[in-house]
C-alpha cells in the first residue's frame, strides 16, 4: 500500500479512489422520518392569449418508516406511514391562495432491498391517496395519455414514484465517476421503418456516483440522476385508439422534460439524508386545423427531501 503510495506521489497522480458499495444497511427497529416540499410553477397559454398565465403549486407531507423485520440478503420489511398532505394552490387573478390538508392516512407494509428497490407493498388499510392530488396541475391533457410523465415534474405521488425511496441504487461496488440507470416510467416512441406505429419506451434515469462530499458540515456519498424526455403524445394517442389526425383535430403534442436529481447518502448505512430534485417540462397541443398551438404549457418543479432530527 505505502509503495503504491510512493509510486503515485512520485508521478503526480493521486491514487484512484476504490470502490464502495452502496447497499442499503438496515437495522431491526430503525425508525426513520423525514419531510418532503415540493414547489411547482405552471405557465399556461391558449385561447388565443398573447402572454403566460402563471399558477403555482406548493405540496408538503411528512412520513416516516420503521425496520420490522430484516431477511435474508440485506432484505428489510418496513411500516411506512403518511398520514397527510398539505397542498397549497398559489393566488390567481380570480382567488386568493387556498391552502388544504387532505387526510392520506397512507399505512402500508414494505419489503424493500438494498438497492432500494420496493419488491412488496401492502397497504394496511384503505389510504385517501388520489392520484390527481399532485397532478391535476399539470394539465389533463398530459395526464391522460401517459401515465407518469406529469409526476416526473413534482416526483411526487405513490410511494414508488416519488423520491420517499430514492435512489436507486446499484448492485455492484462503484467508484466515483460511474453510472447506473433505472426505469422511471414509460412514453411512446415512434418506429423507424414503420409508418404511424409508436412502441413503448423505457424512460431512465442516468445515476452518477460522485464519490465523498461534505455537505452541511459531514461527510456523505453523492449521488446524482439525469434524465431526458422528448415524445409526441400525439402519436401515442392515436395508435391506441386506432384513429387519424384528420379524425382527432390532434396534429401533435411535443412533451420535453429535463430533470436532475442530487443525493446525499449516510457514509455506513447508505440511508438518504437529502435528496433535492429540479425539472422543466414544456407541451404544446397543435391540431391540424391551426398553424399555432391551441395550448402551451410550461412548468417547472423543485423538491427537497430531508431526514428530520431523531426525537
Amino acid at each position: 500500500m505505502l509503495s503504491s503510495l510512493l509510486f503515485a506521489a512520485a508521478l503526480g497522480t493521486a491514487p484512484a479512489a476504490q470502490p464502495v458499495s452502496l447497499n442499503r444497511v438496515f437495522a431491526k427497529g430503525e425508525r426513520s422520518q423525514y419531510e418532503v416540499k415540493a414547489h411547482l410553477v405552471e405557465e399556461t397559454r391558449g385561447g388565443g392569449l398573447q402572454t403566460f398565465v402563471p399558477s403555482d403549486l406548493d405540496i408538503v407531507y411528512r412520513f416516516e418508516h420503521t425496520v420490522t423485520e430484516l431477511k435474508q440478503d440485506g432484505i428489510a420489511v418496513l411500516r411506512y406511514l403518511r398520514p397527510t398532505m398539505t397542498v397549497t394552490e398559489g393566488e390567481t387573478v380570480d382567488s386568493a391562495p387556498k391552502t388544504k390538508v387532505e387526510k392520506i392516512n397512507l399505512d402500508a407494509t414494505i419489503t424493500v432491498s438494498p438497492i432500494n428497490e420496493l419488491l412488496n407493498i401492502v397497504e394496511n388499510k384503505k389510504s385517501g391517496l388520489k392520484k390527481t392530488v399532485a397532478r391535476r396541475q399539470l394539465g389533463e391533457i398530459l395526464d391522460a395519455f401517459v401515465d407518469g410523465l406529469g409526476q416526473m415534474v413534482l416526483f411526487i405521488g405513490s410511494i414508488d414514484s416519488s423520491l420517499d425511496f430514492a435512489p436507486k441504487l446499484p448492485f455492484d461496488e462503484v467508484a466515483p465517476g460511474d453510472t447506473w440507470k433505472r426505469t422511471a416510467g414509460y412514453s411512446p416512441q415512434k418506429l423507424a421503418g414503420a409508418e404511424g406505429k409508436t412502441a413503448v419506451q423505457r424512460l431512465d434515469y442516468t445515476y452518477r456516483y460522485e464519490g465523498v462530499v461534505d455537505s452541511g458540515g459531514r461527510k456523505v456519498h453523492r449521488v446524482t440522476a439525469e434524465l431526458s424526455v422528448e415524445t409526441d403524445l400525439a402519436e401515442f394517442l392515436h395508435q391506441i385508439s386506432g384513429r387519424k389526425p384528420e379524425q382527432t383535430g390532434l396534429k401533435a403534442i411535443p412533451f420535453r422534460l429535463q430533470s436532475k436529481m442530487e443525493f446525499d447518502l449516510d457514509l455506513a448505512t447508505r440511508k438518504t439524508l437529502r435528496a433535492l430534485a429540479t425539472s422543466q417540462g414544456r407541451a404544446e397541443v397543435l391540431t391540424t386545423r391551426r398553424t399555432e398551438p391551441v395550448l402551451e404549457q410550461r412548468m417547472r418543479g423543485r423538491t427537497l427531501l430531508r431526514l428530520l432530527p431523531a426525537k
